[in-house]
């Protein structure tokens, strides 16, 4: 029981059961918004889960070994997978590896979430065909 159910007469039964919902799945951990605070130490958005649970289903993650496989760059790379959401992950990285130390050494970077995505970004564009140019919508 979270810590909101408690107070369910006073919260109301949507709250407490919004609260207590899954928000994240990783291979077949299930997390609600209660156990990212509590388990994982992660104060973020529910769509900022939900996001980075949609990431990894696209990338095929079905086991949390898997998930512990994946390295934020290639969640990086996907379109709609902000900083929070691997902010998210990282979370859950550290909770599974046991310690803020494992998972910094294990991603090597000493770059930022954001520089990440512009370096796929750029990439990206290099990548794309030289007779498709992105459209700005002006006609």
């Amino acid at each position: 029981m979270s810590a909101p159910s408690t107070f369910e007469k006073i919260l109301g039964h949507t709250f407490v059961h919004r609260f207590d919902e899954p928000v994240l799945t990783i291979g077949d951990v299930k997390l609600s918004r209660y156990e990212l605070v509590r388990d994982l130490d992660c104060a973020a958005t529910a769509r900022a889960a939900a996001i980075l649970s949609g990431a990894l289903a696209v990338l095929g993650v079905k086991t949390t070994a898997a998930a512990l496989a994946i390295n934020p760059v290639d969640l990086a790379a996907l379109p709609g997978v902000g900083v929070t959401a691997i902010y998210v992950f990282l979370c859950w990285q550290r909770s599974a590896r046991g310690s803020v130390r494992a998972v910094t050494q294990w991603y090597g970077e000493d770059v930022t979430v954001t520089t990440l995505k512009h370096r796929v970004m750029k990439r990206k564009a290099r990548e794309r065909p030289a007779g498709k140019k992105r459209s700005n919508g002006a006609a």
